[in-house]
């Protein structure tokens, strides 16, 4: 390309003139900004890209262009100037703006343009709010605070436009960046304490317990073996929703997504023990609970389970008991690590046993799986 070979004393004045409106269609200005962009020293590219957007009359896409184009020139007070007025201006420029990435700027930049997207998140546009609420997130780990906009959209029960947004991101968020975590904890919090009158309406039905339903399986879904990151927040979450009795399936579910199936005997026994006893007169809510965990051990590979004798210790510590939610825990396990080994002698063993087991719910769950067939 010509204009690659040419000096920057000479391209700029060219690529100048051709910025206007009426000297080219919109698309050829846009190119021209493009290679302004790339081409000329940043002081030159600076001037050019804020003049060309300043101009009367300029057509909109030209001056998103210079917007995206000017992200690494962020460095010069006058490209700064043009986003920040993007960022209240029309939808294409703001749009323009939201798509910068913080490795396109120099990290001293990055809290500052942080701010913009964390204002983007407060539109009125409930469009652009879900676009600004992605956006956001990589920006977090230099304005770990403008977490707070994606809190304040979920938690807003009266804005039914943009909550589901600002949920996904908040959990991609608390498992991606440092310290974020607490800003979904304290949408859970928030959500789970104020629930207003809506109950089963012709329109609305619990709202508060619908985000917080979305946001629990949203983090159950992002789930993974021994990640311990991601265990602790669903570990945290989990244990904030317990507090309310009638969020415990989903208090429960999270908790027992969060389980490190690959821990030592004790602590692993421990996390089971805990989890246990939450399905205090809930038979039904621990069969499914513990159906989660045996589905977990069915789904993972040899060595995110752990050693085979040291869950095989766990278990029998659980089935001796006699509770019944611990129980079916026990035998859930029994049952997927029994087919995950093909029935050697110990497992077998184990499932006898529970099948004397003094709870009927229990003896069900072992007398349903054979270990032959006829």
């Amino acid at each position: 390309m010509a204009a690659a070979h040419t000096r920057p004393s000479l391209l700029a004045p060219l690529l100048a003139a051709r910025t206007a409106p009426g000297t080219g269609k919109v698309t050829s200005r846009k190119e021209v900004v493009r290679l302004a962009a790339e081409l000329l020293p940043r002081a030159e590219a600076a001037a050019l890209l804020a003049d060309a957007y300043g101009k009367p009359d300029q057509h909109v896409d030209v001056r998103a262009a210079c917007v995206a184009a000017g992200t690494p020139l962020l460095g010069d007070v006058r490209m700064w100037e043009v986003a920040e007025h993007a960022a209240g201006g029309e939808r294409a420029l703001r749009v323009a703006v939201l798509r910068a990435h913080p490795t396109e700027l120099d990290p001293a930049l990055r809290p500052r343009y942080a701010r913009l997207i964390q204002d983007l998140c407060r539109t009125g546009d409930d469009t652009l709010a879900a676009l600004a609420h992605t956006a956001l997130v990589p920006w977090l780990p230099w304005a770990p605070h403008a977490a707070a906009a994606l809190v304040e959209a979920v938690t807003d029960l009266d804005r039914r436009g943009r909550w589901r947004s600002a949920a996904d991101a908040l959990v991609n968020a608390s498992l991606t960046v440092p310290d974020t975590n607490r800003a979904l904890i304290r949408a859970l919090s928030l959500l789970a304490t104020g629930e207003t009158a809506d109950d089963a309406g012709a329109e609305r039905d619990r709202p508060a317990r619908r985000r917080i339903g979305h946001l629990a399986r949203t983090l159950s879904l992002r789930t993974g073996p021994n990640n311990r990151q991601v265990a602790a927040v669903l570990a945290e979450a989990g244990r904030t929703l317990a507090t309310q009795r009638d969020l415990m399936p989903d208090a429960v579910a999270l908790l027992a997504r969060s389980l490190d199936l690959a821990a030592d005997p004790d602590p692993l026994h421990t996390g089971l023990v805990e989890l246990a006893a939450l399905h205090a007169g809930r038979p039904a809510l621990a069969a499914r609970t513990a159906a989660t965990v045996g589905r977990r051990v069915v789904g993972y590979r040899g060595a995110e389970i752990g050693d085979p004798d040291a869950l095989l210790l766990v278990v029998a510590r659980l089935a001796a008991t006699g509770d019944p939610a611990e129980g079916l825990l026990a035998a859930e396990l029994t049952v997927a690590c029994g087919l995950r080994t093909g029935w050697t002698g110990p497992w077998r063993t184990q499932l006898r046993m529970l099948r004397q087991h003094p709870c009927d719910d229990v003896r069900d769950v072992a007398y349903a799986e054979a270990t032959a067939e006829e």
